[in-house]
Parts: C-alpha cells; sequence; structure tokens
C-alpha cells in the first residue's frame, strides 16, 4: 500500500504517486469492511450495522477503530494511535466524527478524520 491517496472527506482519490505518509494505511483501514479483502479477512474496520448516536456506541465505534488500526503499531509503521469520537446531537445526529492522529516510525505526525453513520 505504497501507492497516495487524497481525499476530501467525503471520497477518496488514488494516484501512483510514492506515499509519503501512512494516510493511505489508515484511510484503506477505516473504508474497508472487516471480512471484504480477500488476501487479510481480518484486515478493516468491524461492520456493527446500523447503531444509534449513543455514548455507548461511540465508544465502540473507537474501540473497533483502534482495533483496525492496530495493524500499523504492530508492523511498526506507527508508534502511537489516538482515536477520538466526538458525537454531535444537536446539528448533524445521524454521524460520529472520527478524529485519528497516528506518529509514524520516523516522528512525522499524521492526522485523518471521517465520520460514520448512526440513527
Amino acid at each position: 500500500m505504497d501507492f497516495a491517496i487524497t481525499t476530501d472527506g467525503i471520497c477518496g482519490a488514488m494516484t501512483w504517486d510514492k506515499a509519503a505518509t501512512i494516510f493511505n494505511n489508515i484511510f484503506l483501514s477505516l473504508t474497508i469492511t472487516r471480512g471484504e479483502f480477500f488476501a487479510a479477512p481480518d484486515f478493516g474496520l468491524r461492520n456493527r450495522g446500523r447503531m444509534k448516536n449513543t455514548e455507548r456506541n461511540a465508544l465502540l465505534v473507537r474501540d473497533d477503530c483502534r482495533q483496525a488500526l492496530q495493524w500499523l503499531i504492530d508492523t511498526g509503521r506507527a508508534t502511537s494511535i489516538d482515536v477520538g469520537v466526538e458525537r454531535d446531537r444537536i446539528q448533524d445526529p445521524n454521524r460520529l466524527k472520527v478524529l485519528v492522529t497516528a506518529v509514524q516510525a520516523n516522528g512525522q505526525a499524521v492526522t485523518f478524520e471521517t465520520f460514520k453513520a448512526v440513527v
């Protein structure tokens, strides 16, 4: 996964440029559903179906994201990964905001932001 991915927060675009960060690894780990990648059935984010916007489910999403990204630490590509989940029940009650900050092996911090749909 050494090709570059760019995203505008809604969708991603791949280029054939060499990736300078682990952004693409984070992007793919959180957008591919666990079990859909034939070469590694344990790769990706767990699909929990429709979830309500509750504090408990926000914690489940946070833990699922940590699990999906753990391979980056296990393989030495990242030294630490912090995942935060924000609930907004007033402005947009139908999604959770997921904020990821990973520190690469070379010390460079990489941030990634995405949303998880909830009801």
